[in-house]
């Protein structure tokens, strides 16, 4: 879950990096108080960025209405670091799922105990019914398709 995430570090790439030091001299007049200029300077420094802070940048990416020409864009990366930021997520998010998914203390000891999957199938919800209707009117179908066949040839 992504709660295992927090506290997780990332090393910024160093491409990242020199895009950032691009954008913050493309920022010309910026400030220290203009936003996106502190996050800009910090990442260059630690060259790493944490779970939390990554999640922070995507919801300012997220809720960001301004223009991609004004300083706190261009400050925090524009489109080339949201999309590494997106992405980093992604891959951090994949990685933990796919990590619950192969542990093996989420799987019973015994496979047939009651946490066997057809032991949870309700038989009111059961769809077998629906299935053998089906069933039978395709191999009826087929019966008359092969039936026409024959008589084609």
């Amino acid at each position: 879950m992504n709660k295992d995430l927090y506290g997780e570090k990332v090393v910024v790439p160093e491409t990242v990096l020199n895009y950032l030091e691009q954008c913050n001299t493309a920022a010309k007049g910026a400030s220290e108080t203009t936003e996106g200029f502190k996050r800009n300077k910090d990442l260059r420094e630690k060259r790493e960025i944490s779970y939390q802070q990554l999640k922070r940048m995507k919801n300012w990416f997220d809720n960001y209405d301004g223009g991609d020409n004004e300083l706190p864009f261009i400050l925090n990366g524009g489109h080339y670091v949201k999309n590494w930021v997106n992405e980093t997520l992604r891959s951090m998010r994949d990685g933990v799922s796919k990590m619950d998914k192969t542990r093996d203390e989420y799987l019973p000891e015994n496979p047939n105990s009651d946490f066997n999957l057809s032991n949870m199938n309700r038989p009111t919800k059961s769809h077998s019914d629906t299935i053998n209707r089906y069933n039978r009117e395709i191999t009826e179908n087929l019966k008359r398709i092969n039936d026409l066949i024959k008589k084609i040839i």
